[in-house]
């Protein structure tokens, strides 16, 4: 590591007004939060999905691109929020919902440092690789999509509210070759994984979806494996894939009792790998990307 003086500049950046910021930000839709309540409900029936979603076009919208994708062989022959549903089936729903809608979060947190649609790319592919090892273990995989969909968005609350402080953490990661995270704990005191519990808190996820955000980086040293093991490990696999396609790209440090958690072994490496990059394919074609700030 390259021992360099200090930034000139001293990062302002305090808990009290970080908070403050936070509970500021806009609430998820009404629609999202009611979609998701009935995505944990057992009895729920697909009329009401129906229902519901179509109080919302954009997502209504959405829905009925994904169900129209190649993917699925039916171009331009479901022309009904309902019958969209039906083919996609209520956990495919869950995750196109969450995802849309988080995008019009992220577009209203942006800010002028981080490269947008880099970090939007990342965030998807953490995301499926996330549902894909909770799909393995048999775990709530809508509940693995979110968290790794919203690991990093402490890094746009700073960013859209700090955008010089947000430029020199990015700026002295590179300068030291050290983590974003080592960064932001070196000059501000704070790290992302923080900020984004408490978003999450703010945006009424569950405490296992806030509890693994705020762990991602650092995953409990013993006991069972949890949602914080499967986000830890598929930030690495986003990473690994080079997704978001920036030149400094590098894999973060692997908690091998993570890894051990989760019971996953190499050969099983290479096919898990090939699944991420083709849902991540699929979904980006209906997910339009965040676009960089001018």
């Amino acid at each position: 590591m390259n021992i360099l003086a200090q930034p000139t500049a001293a990062l302002t950046l305090d808990r009290e007004s970080l908070a403050r910021d936070i509970r500021a930000l806009p609430s998820l839709p009404p629609v999202v939060l009611q979609l998701m309540d009935l995505l944990q409900q057992s009895d729920a029936g697909l009329d009401e999905f129906a229902d519901t979603l179509r109080l919302d076009q954009a997502l209504s919208v959405k829905v009925l691109q994904l169900a129209n994708s190649p993917f699925y062989g039916l171009s331009g022959r479901i022309l009904s929020v309902r019958d969209a549903i039906h083919v996609l089936g209520l956990r495919q729903l869950s995750t196109l919902v969450i995802a849309a809608a988080l995008t019009l979060q992220f577009e209203a947190l942006h800010g002028r440092s981080l490269h947008m649609r880099a970090f939007w790319r990342h965030s998807i592919a953490c995301a499926v690789a996330a549902r894909q090892l909770a799909l393995q273990r048999g775990w709530n995989d809508a509940a693995a999509f979110t968290a790794g969909l919203l690991h990093d968005v402490g890094r746009l609350v700073v960013d859209s509210h700090y955008p010089e402080q947000a430029a020199e953490i990015i700026a002295w990661a590179d300068q030291q070759d050290i983590s974003h995270s080592e960064a932001e704990h070196a000059l501000t005191g704070i790290d992302h994984t923080e900020l984004g519990h408490w978003v999450c808190e703010h945006w009424r996820f569950s405490t296992d979806i806030c509890r693994a955000i705020a762990d991602h980086h650092k995953p409990p040293t013993d006991g069972p494996a949890t949602l914080a093991d499967v986000v830890h490990v598929a930030d690495a696999l986003a990473h690994a894939l080079d997704i978001a396609g920036l030149d400094n790209e590098a894999v973060p440090p692997l908690s091998t009792t993570a890894w051990q958690r989760l019971g996953l072994v190499e050969p099983a490496l290479l096919p898990l790998l090939r699944t991420i990059e083709e849902e991540f394919r699929h979904l980006e074609t209906v997910l339009s990307p965040v676009k960089e700030a001018p």
